[in-house]
C-alpha cells in the first residue's frame, strides 16, 4: 500500500473512532456504539495485514480519547495495565466467568463490561470451563482414582463445576503454573490433598526439569493461544509422553477470524496466536504417529475455539 493511501486510511480510521466516541460517551446509544466498534475493529483487523493493523492500535487506538473512555470497563482497563506482568492472567479469566458487580466502577463502565461479557469470545472461555469439567468427570469414570495433570492452571475454575473433584473421586490433580499468587487461590479453593499445586514454567517443562509421568489426563486450556508452532510442537510432544497408555491430552487454541480479536488487541494490548484446524493439527507432528490411538478435532459451540484430544495407545 502507497503511503498517502495508507496516510488517508489512518485518517478515516481515527474520523470513526471519533464517531464512535461521541456515540458512546456524549450520550448517544451506547449499545449501537459498542456494537458498531465491536464490528468495526473485526473487519479492520480482518482487512489489513499485520504491520497496518498494529500501527493503527499503537498510533492511533492508544492516543484517542475513546480509549480512556473504554478503560473505564474494569476488565478491559486489567488486561491493558497487565498488574501481574503478563497478558490474559488469572483474574482477568475470572472476569468472564461470573458477571462481577464491580463496585467502584462508574456507570459506563460497568455497561461496556457487561456488553463485552455478553459476545462470543468470553461465551467461549465460560464453554471450556464447562467442557473440561466434563473431562475431569469422564476421566474419573474411566479410571479410579485418574491421576489429572493441568498445564497452566490459572486459577483451575472448571475444578470447582468438576463433580469428581468435589466428589473426592479424582486421585490427584496437579495445578502447574508459574504463577504463584495463582497457585495461592487453587489452594485456598482446594485445601484437600486432591488438588496439588506446583509452581513451574513452560521452560522447565520443555528443559525437562518438570516432568510428571503416569497421567490419565492432561489438559491445557488457554497456553497454546502464546506458543510458537516449534514450542507448542515440542511441548504436545512431551505431555503425550507422560500420559499411560489409555491417556488423553487435550489442547484448544482460539480460532482465526474470532471476532473479538479486534477489540483485545486495539484495546486491551492482548495479542493471542489465531490458528485455523491444520495448524492445531500440527502440533502433534513431532509425537510417532504408532503411539496415537485417536486424534480428535472439533470446535466448540461458537466456533471460536479448536479443541484437538490425543489418545495414546
Amino acid at each position: 500500500m502507497e503511503w498517502v493511501d495508507w496516510s488517508n486510511a489512518l485518517e478515516r480510521a481515527a474520523s470513526w473512532l471519533d464517531d464512535i466516541h461521541w456515540q458512546i460517551a456524549r450520550g448517544g446509544n451506547l449499545h449501537q456504539g459498542l456494537e458498531a466498534l465491536f464490528r468495526g475493529l473485526a473487519l479492520l483487523h480482518r482487512k489489513w495485514d499485520r504491520e497496518e493493523w498494529t500501527r493503527f492500535c499503537l498510533e492511533i487506538v492508544r492516543n484517542h480519547p475513546l480509549r480512556e473512555v473504554i478503560h473505564q470497563c474494569p476488565y478491559t482497563r486489567h488486561g491493558f495495565e497487565k498488574p501481574r506482568g503478563y497478558a490474559g492472567d488469572a483474574v482477568l479469566i475470572d472476569y468472564l466467568y461470573n458477571e462481577r458487580q464491580t463496585e467502584g466502577t462508574t456507570p459506563l463502565g460497568r455497561d461496556i463490561y457487561h456488553f463485552l461479557w455478553r459476545q462470543s469470545g468470553p461465551r467461549s472461555v465460560r464453554e471450556r470451563r464447562e467442557l473440561l469439567a466434563q473431562e475431569l468427570d469422564a476421566v474419573a469414570e474411566r479410571v479410579k482414582k485418574a491421576r489429572v495433570l493441568s498445564v497452566a492452571c490459572g486459577h483451575l475454575r472448571e475444578a470447582e463445576h468438576s463433580r469428581a473433584v468435589v466428589e473426592g473421586r479424582i486421585g490427584q490433580l496437579l495445578a502447574f503454573d508459574q504463577d504463584p499468587v495463582s497457585l495461592e487461590v487453587v489452594t485456598q479453593q482446594h485445601p484437600g490433598k486432591t488438588v496439588q499445586p506446583v509452581r513451574g514454567s513452560v521452560r522447565s517443562i520443555l528443559l525437562g526439569k518438570a516432568t510428571f509421568p503416569d497421567q490419565d489426563f492432561i489438559y491445557s486450556a488457554g497456553l497454546y493461544d502464546y506458543l510458537s508452532e516449534s514450542v507448542a510442537a515440542r511441548l504436545t510432544r512431551l505431555l503425550f509422553g507422560m500420559l499411560r497408555p489409555g491417556g488423553r491430552l487435550l489442547v484448544g487454541n482460539f480460532a482465526a477470524r474470532t471476532p473479538d480479536a479486534g477489540f483485545l488487541e486495539a484495546f486491551m494490548d492482548w495479542w493471542l496466536i489465531y490458528r485455523d484446524e491444520n495448524q492445531v493439527r500440527a502440533f502433534a507432528s513431532e509425537i510417532e504417529p504408532a503411539q496415537l490411538a485417536s486424534v480428535d478435532m472439533f470446535r466448540d459451540s461458537t466456533q471460536n475455539v479448536i479443541y484437538m484430544a490425543l489418545t495414546r495407545r
